[in-house]
């Protein structure tokens, strides 16, 4: 209930100052209309100098863009896909044992996700099979070794839990 109440104050604020706001912008904006409409293209054309650089910032995006095999920004190195290649990714989840009752939704949820993003950059994104970390030290490193040994894979997502 105090929440409740506590959400109303907050929009009946935040309507209030806007109609207070308003009236007084108007105002000021109309007094201040008359004497800015002399300076208003002074003051516009050097934003139109400032929108320059923005062009110039524009094409680095684009140029990253073109390249089809380019994924990500570069910053933790660079991911190559070739022409009509997969993304291959792994899950890594305790998919048995005790605390299956984790991995094995957290395994569904990778499997869907990958399924409704689909592709990446114009490549499809394939998980293989997910591999099982045990929840234990042994299990969690052979998983991972299996998973760092495909040079085909590119990334992994888990693990669902730190045994």
């Amino acid at each position: 209930m105090i929440a409740l109440g506590l959400a109303f104050t907050l929009i009946a604020a935040a309507c209030g100052s806007d109609d207070g706001d308003s009236s007084s912008s108007g105002s000021a904006a109309a007094t201040t209309a008359a004497p800015a409409t002399t300076a208003a293209p002074a003051t516009t054309a050097a934003p139109a100098t400032t929108a320059a650089p923005a062009t110039t910032v524009a094409p680095e995006p684009e140029e990253v863009g073109t390249e089809s095999d380019h994924l990500g920004d570069g910053s933790l190195g660079e991911v190559r896909v070739g022409s009509g290649e997969e993304i291959q990714i792994r899950s890594l989840n305790a998919i048995s044992g005790d605390v299956a009752f984790l991995g094995i939704p957290n395994q569904r949820g990778v499997e869907l996700a990958v399924r409704d993003y689909g592709q990446i950059g114009g490549h499809d994104v394939t998980i293989g099979t997910g591999l099982d970390d045990l929840c234990s030290a042994d299990g969690g490193q052979a998983a991972a070794q299996t998973i760092v040994a495909d040079d085909d894979v590119v990334g992994g997502i888990g693990t669902s839990c730190s045994g």
